[in-house]
C-alpha cells in the first residue's frame, strides 16, 4: 500500500465536498484521485473526466470490490453516512467520511466497535480540528493574555435551506447537523467535554428541518458556550472567547481566518493571521494517510471517544428540540410545529452518557446502489473532450 506510487483514494459522491476533497487529491503528493462513486453513473463519469479519475462505479459494492483501491473518502448525504462506513469497514478499506459520521451515538459507536474488532482506520472528517492555526489559538489563550476563559460565543450562517437535503428530514440535513456540529466542535475544542446542561430552541422549515438553532451549554465549572446558527441567510463566522482579563475574536469558524487579542479596556494587543494554504481540507487527508501509514485505527485529533462525545450531545439536542430525521406529511405539519416549542423542555441536565464521555481530544442523493456493477474505465481522450465543455454543478454543501 505505501510503495514508491501514491495511495488510490476512492470519492463517494460528486457534489460540493466531493470537488473540495478532489482538488485536494489533485494537488497531493502521496494521495491521487482514482475511483468515483455515484449510483448516476453518468454523472460519476462525468465528475471523473472533469477530475482526473481513473473509474467511475455506481455502486459501493463495485468500487469496494476494486483491489486497487487504498481508501474512500465519503460526502454524501448524512443519511448515507453510516451505511457506507459500515461497507468499507466491511471491505478492509480506511475511510474518511464527512461529518457527522453517523446520525446518532449508537450509530456511531457501532460502527467504531466493528471497526476496532476488524482493525480498520474510521476518521470522521471534522476538518477544523485538523487545522494548523488552532494550535495559535490554544497558544493565545495558554499565555494569560484574557486571563481565565469564562465565556464563549460563536455564530455561523449560511443561506444553504434550497438545497435538496434541507428539504427532507430523511436526508439529515438542518441546522444542527450542518452548521451547529462544527460550533460544538469549536466549543469542546476550547472547554471540553464536561458539560453539565444544555438548554435550545429552533425554528424549522415547512417540511420540519431545523433551519435556525440557537444552543447554550453549560459546563460543570460553571464556564458557558453560546452557538447560533442559521441556514435562512448569510452572516457572520466568528468566535469570541471571553476572560477575566480580556477576550479573543476568531474570525471564520470554517478556515481560522485570524485571532486578535483585546484587554479588558478592548485595546488591541495582539493579532494573529492564518498563513497561505491550499485548502482548509487538506490537513484531515494528510492526518489520515499519515494514521494508515502508522497503523492506527483513529487520529489522535479526533479520537474515538471525542466523535461519541460530540454525537451524544446531538442526541440529546434532537430529542430537546424534536427534531427527526423521518419525513412526515404536510397534514401533520401544523399541530407539531405549534407543539415544537412547549412539548419539549428548554432546560434538561445532560444524559450522563454524555458526561462521562472522554475529553480527549454529496452530492444531493443516495449514491450507492444496491445491484454492483463492474467500474467503468474513463479514456484520456473523453477527459481531453470534456475540458472543452464547462460543466456547472450545483454547489450542494
Amino acid at each position: 500500500m505505501f510503495g514508491l506510487g501514491r495511495l488510490n483514494a476512492a470519492v463517494v459522491g460528486t457534489g460540493y465536498m466531493a470537488s473540495k476533497m478532489t482538488a485536494v487529491l489533485n494537488s497531493s503528493g502521496t494521495v491521487r484521485p482514482y475511483a468515483i462513486v455515484s449510483r448516476d453513473i453518468e454523472r460519476a463519469l462525468q465528475f471523473g473526466r472533469e477530475n482526473g479519475f481513473k473509474k467511475a462505479y455506481d455502486s459501493m459494492e463495485s468500487m469496494l470490490a476494486d483491489k486497487k483501491v487504498d481508501l474512500v473518502y465519503i460526502a454524501t448525504p448524512a443519511s448515507e453516512h453510516a451505511g457506507q462506513v459500515r461497507a468499507c469497514i466491511e471491505a478492509g478499506k480506511p475511510v474518511l467520511c464527512e461529518t457527522p459520521i453517523a446520525l446518532t451515538s449508537a450509530e456511531a459507536e457501532s460502527l467504531f466497535a466493528l471497526s476496532s474488532s476488524l482493525d480498520v482506520l474510521v476518521v470522521e472528517a471534522m476538518h477544523i480540528r485538523f487545522l494548523p492555526f488552532f494550535k495559535q489559538i490554544v497558544s493565545a489563550i495558554s499565555s494569560g493574555a484574557i486571563g481565565t476563559p469564562v465565556m464563549l460565543t460563536a455564530n455561523l450562517a449560511s443561506d444553504i435551506e434550497n438545497l435538496p437535503r434541507l428539504q427532507r428530514p430523511s436526508l439529515g440535513g438542518g441546522a444542527l447537523g450542518d452548521l451547529g456540529y462544527f460550533l460544538l466542535a469549536f466549543s469542546t475544542m476550547i472547554f471540553g467535554n464536561q458539560i453539565k446542561r444544555i438548554q435550545s430552541s429552533c425554528a424549522f422549515t415547512p417540511m420540519r428541518v431545523d433551519r435556525q438553532l440557537s444552543m447554550v451549554l453549560q459546563y460543570k465549572d460553571d464556564r458557558m458556550a453560546v452557538l447560533s446558527c442559521t441556514t435562512s441567510g448569510n452572516g457572520e463566522s466568528r468566535a469570541v472567547i471571553q476572560g477575566t482579563k480580556g477576550y479573543i475574536v476568531v474570525e471564520d469558524l470554517r478556515n481560522f481566518a485570524s485571532a486578535t487579542v483585546y484587554d479588558s479596556r478592548k485595546n488591541k494587543t495582539a493579532s494573529y493571521k492564518r498563513g497561505k494554504i491550499k485548502s482548509e481540507f487538506e490537513f484531515e487527508m494528510t492526518a489520515f494517510t499519515a494514521a494508515m501509514k502508522s497503523g492506527w485505527k483513529e487520529c489522535p485529533e479526533i479520537p474515538h471517544a471525542q466523535t461519541l462525545s460530540m454525537m451524544q450531545m446531538m442526541d440529546f439536542i434532537r430529542r430537546q428540540l424534536g427534531i427527526s430525521y423521518e419525513d412526515i406529511q404536510i397534514s401533520q405539519i401544523p399541530n407539531m410545529i405549534e407543539g415544537s416549542a412547549a412539548a419539549h423542555p428548554t432546560v434538561q441536565d445532560i444524559s450522563a452518557a454524555a458526561e462521562t464521555a472522554a475529553v480527549s481530544a454529496e452530492e444531493t442523493a443516495p449514491s450507492d446502489v444496491n445491484e454492483a456493477s463492474e467500474g467503468q474505465d474513463i479514456p484520456e481522450a473523453e477527459f481531453e473532450k470534456a475540458a472543452e465543455d464547462t460543466a456547472t454543478e450545483e454547489k450542494t454543501e
